[in-house]
């Protein structure tokens, strides 16, 4: 792939909202939303729309939604998932926290959410030291 042509896997951004988008739409209309399925599938093909100009920019955000960075960009990359990863169970744990308040003991999704979390880190942890 040439950096300055910027093609490279422009539509993948676009993709997984498309499918993602799809998904959410197909629930709500079984569901019994038609209406809220309509709303769905038209706001992520217009964020879809949007990934797919903005993936063929020229910064940062651009190159990290093609999968093109390079090693700066995809050590961002890597932090801002990181920070959200952490944002998301401090969420989760207060959700759990409050939950466990309201009913007496029961942590309710956010447990699960929880329990997933901290499993899936000792999963990575344990498989990247392994690896490195």
């Amino acid at each position: 792939m040439r950096e300055g042509s910027r093609n490279g896997h422009r539509g993948a951004a676009a993709a997984i909202l498309l499918i993602g988008g799809g998904a959410v739409a197909v629930a709500a209309w079984i569901g019994g939303g038609a209406g809220v399925a309509a709303g769905v599938t038209l706001g992520y093909i217009v964020l879809a729309a949007i990934a797919f100009v903005v993936a063929g920019g020229s910064g940062d955000v651009a190159a990290i939604m093609r999968g093109a960075g390079d090693e700066r960009q995809r050590a961002m990359d890597l932090r801002a998932t990181a920070v959200a990863a952490i944002v998301t169970a401090i969420f989760a744990i207060g959700g759990a926290i409050v939950s466990i308040a309201r009913t007496g003991g029961d942590p309710g999704p956010y447990g699960t959410i929880c329990v997933v979390f901290g499993i899936s880190y000792g999963v990575a942890l344990a498989l990247l030291r392994r690896r490195g």
